[in-house]
């Protein structure tokens, strides 16, 4: 086969008797491979009759598919179905943070939007905007074969700034913090601060070593290495204390068990499988589709996470899971005033329906709007606007004692028999409405 090599001479300079000329051997060819599964080429260059070595520039365009295929063609086979993989995920997340935006309006309006859940956002961009930069480095890739270094490490970082805020969330919630207490107490404040800060540290130490150490001709692993086995064994560290601080909640305060015993059991799993999929990728799983089989892992466990946390949070009167159960107006009133233990009890539910729905939180919509009519007949209409909230005590009618009963009790329609003066002096007064509109949930 033709090697479409040619003699280039090139002058680099004269004398008095002839010029002289440097040669270079200038090779443009295509050679084509096929094979029943994946396998590595090494390309070697030589020449046997110089001692002294080869000076030489090249330029390999290396594909792995047919000419125009967008998905194959510019992709190793440990990167086939990463693109499409990141793109679904990419518009998933974006749906996510959507829904996560709606659920904080409402939790906005009903005085519910406690930092944690402002974490949770935090965590949920971060993460969209990395597989956004991920998906945008990919498909330039798939276009031109060219990689751009910086838009995929922007995007992992902002990835890893993602799973760090969530690692703080679940251990903040673990502690009780805005479900069973207002505040920490120092010494956990300041384990929690110390582990945080080497989690961090070992984060940055990983970039900083697979960015100037890691052989880019090699298939190697982001946590195969020393800084990347030390972060596995911080997150062990950090789902030990997150189970620490669950039991310890679930001692305190049992009636919160509905929200934390599915809480601890899916963050359980979640905590081990980053653990887990490391040591498997690193001794189970064959190099040649190792990339591909950890980044789609990855990406799906912090899926189960999110949509984990979004769903025991969502806003409804269904969700018996639902954590917060105490306005953040009172947090930022009655910590500085009431000490911490008797702070905490105010975070209980304090009122639920026969259906195990809290009622308190869970009132007030402005999708039905409560009237009363001139005859004392109460109907529901549909509310043109949504209603702001209303006041405490209008919003808690439970606290006045039989408020509640009063409330949902259904009015006495029959016609008593006995005289006018009988009905008079019998017949209830009609119960006084609040200054507010009552509402109620469609």
């Amino acid at each position: 086969m033709d090697s479409g090599c040619e003699y280039v001479h090139t002058p680099i300079g004269s004398n008095h008797t002839k010029s002289e000329y440097k040669t270079r051997i200038f090779c443009k060819n295509t050679r084509s491979f096929s094979t029943a599964r994946e396998r590595w080429w090494f390309i070697a260059v030589a020449n046997c009759n110089s001692s002294k070595g080869l000076e030489i520039e090249y330029k390999f365009r290396m594909t792995n598919g047919k000419i125009g295929d967008y998905w194959y063609e510019h992709f190793s086979a440990d990167e086939f179905y990463i693109l499409p993989a990141l793109t679904s995920f990419c518009f998933t997340y974006l749906f996510l943070l959507f829904t996560a935006l709606i659920f904080a309006v409402e939790l906005k309006c009903r005085q519910l939007f406690h930092v944690t859940y402002k974490i949770f956002l935090g965590s949920l961009a971060a993460q969209t905007i990395g597989l956004i930069l991920l998906s945008i480095f990919y498909a330039r890739y798939a276009s031109t074969g060219v990689h751009i270094h910086g838009l995929k490490l922007s995007g992992k970082i902002f990835e890893s700034i993602s799973e760090f805020l969530f690692i703080l969330l679940l251990l903040l919630l673990g502690k009780g913090f805005t479900v069973t207490r207002g505040r920490l107490r120092l010494p956990s404040a300041v384990k929690l601060t110390l582990f945080l800060a080497q989690y961090f540290i070992l984060f940055t130490f990983l970039f900083f070593f697979q960015e100037y150490f890691f052989d880019p001709g090699k298939v190697l692993y982001l946590y195969e290495s020393a800084p990347g086995y030390g972060l596995l064994l911080l997150r062990l560290i950090g789902w030990l204390m997150f189970l620490y601080g669950v039991v310890f909640s679930l001692k305190h305060f049992p009636e919160k068990s509905p929200f934390y015993f599915p809480f601890a059991l899916l963050y359980s799993i979640w905590f081990l499988a980053g653990p887990i999929t490391v040591l498997a990728a690193n001794h189970l799983i064959d190099t040649w589709v190792r990339e591909k089989t950890t980044i789609i892992t990855e990406h799906f466990v912090s899926f189960i996470g999110h949509i984990s946390f979004l769903f025991l949070t969502r806003p409804s009167a269904a969700n018996k899971s639902f954590p917060y159960h105490v306005r953040t107006t009172q947090v930022g009133a009655e910590s500085s005033t009431v000490s911490l233990e008797q702070f905490q009890n105010a975070y209980a539910p304090s009122y639920i329906d026969n259906n195990g729905r809290t009622v308190d939180i869970f009132t007030v919509t402005g999708v039905l709007q409560r009237v009363e009519g001139s005859n004392g007949d109460v109907f529901g209409v549909p509310a043109a606007f949504r209603a702001p909230p209303p006041k405490y005590l209008d919003v808690f009618p439970h606290e006045v004692p039989g408020a509640v009963e009063e409330m949902l009790k259904e009015p006495d329609m029959t016609q008593s028999e006995s005289s006018d003066t009988e009905d008079q002096t019998n017949s209830i007064p009609p119960r006084e409405t609040s200054r507010e509109t009552l509402y109620t949930i469609a």
